[in-house]
């Protein structure tokens, strides 16, 4: 009985180590601190990677993350990217720009921009009909800045939350893994 515990054990921790890696949180690029214009997530247990569009003689370039430091304290972030339901964006709200660990627990009203200082987030997709999941005081997450630095422009981070949607009360969407390193 030893010896075969001896051989199967390391097999099968070979083996577990190996499915571990083949999840879908493995295509989510790292978690850094640099200004690496990188980010995602999983949503609803599918990966969300950012990605920018290039330009073309029809358009100007879209980047993968937009946002970061807005006036004094506030901080907002935009991540763009595709999922199993097209075209995403991930939006995030604070009422800060300091490392930390923050709740994200109010209703998230999105006019353009960052007008009105409230710590929340919002998905939302582009397929129709177009819908976003934003979290409130039921549906919460929270965001960890892990790194900031407004004289580099520079923001990193973590987040995760439960957003509720907009047109059908009874749908949600789980955001789990996120992370982000931006450079403005």
């Amino acid at each position: 009985m030893k010896t075969f515990a001896r051989l199967v054990c390391p097999i099968l921790a070979i083996w577990a180590a190996a499915c571990s890696k083949d999840g879908p949180e493995a295509s989510l690029p790292a978690a850094t601190q640099f200004g690496a214009n990188t980010g995602g997530c999983l949503i609803d247990n599918y990966p969300f990677v950012a990605v920018g569009v290039k330009a073309s003689l029809l358009s100007n370039a879209i980047p993968a993350l937009a946002g970061g430091f807005y006036k004094d304290s506030l901080y907002y972030l935009v991540l763009r990217g595709q999922t199993n339901r097209g075209l995403a964006h991930i939006y995030l709200f604070l009422r800060s720009n300091r490392v930390g660990t923050y709740k994200l627990n109010e209703p998230t009203f999105f006019g353009g921009g960052p007008q009105r200082p409230f710590n929340g987030a919002l998905c939302s997709f582009d397929e129709l009909p177009y819908e976003s999941y934003s979290t409130d005081t039921r549906h919460t997450g929270q965001i960890t800045l892990t790194y900031t630095s407004k004289a580099l422009g520079i923001s990193a981070g973590t987040f995760a939350f439960t957003a509720v949607s907009g047109l059908d009360s009874t749908k949600t969407v789980a955001v789990v893994s996120g992370r982000f390193d931006n450079k403005q």
